[in-house]
């Protein structure tokens, strides 16, 4: 019998959290990594860890510009990686939530898809309510 969890967190205690589909560049990946290591400053003292969901494996080739159609795919232009609805793409361990909100939000305004932030405190539940009548517990996935 399958067990599920009601946490799509497999690392740390917050998590960013996609919430449609997304292709993230390897120069974009790279970008993030360098600002979020401001966030594990120190982390032989704080024992802070970043885990990084997302690694660039799919290749994506174009054709330079003013080269007419066919004759091949064309040189290869960089490494993608492609992210589906409802995956963690960063886990934070051993960061206060305010300060993972904050890291996350940050991070947040650099890509280009609607996401969730996941911290110990928040559950993975939300109220949706027509005019404030009636409160219906839904899923935000």
């Amino acid at each position: 019998m399958p067990t599920f969890s009601l946490s799509p967190l497999s690392y740390g205690d917050s998590g960013l959290l996609t919430l449609s589909p997304l292709r993230l560049p390897a120069k974009q990946i790279f970008k993030i990594k360098i600002f979020l290591k401001k966030a594990i400053k120190r982390s032989d003292y704080t024992r802070r860890l970043v885990w990084f969901n997302a690694f660039p494996h799919l290749p994506l080739s174009r054709k330079a510009k003013g080269v007419r159609m066919g004759k091949g795919t064309g040189k290869l232009a960089t490494w993608y990686s492609q992210l589906y609805g409802g995956s963690v793409i960063f886990e934070f361990k051993n960061l206060r939530p305010g300060r993972a909100i904050y890291f996350f939000n940050q991070v947040r305004f650099k890509l280009p898809t609607k996401t969730a932030i996941l911290t110990p405190t928040t559950k993975s539940i939300k109220l949706s309510s027509a005019r404030g009548v009636n409160p219906r517990l839904s899923t935000f996935w």
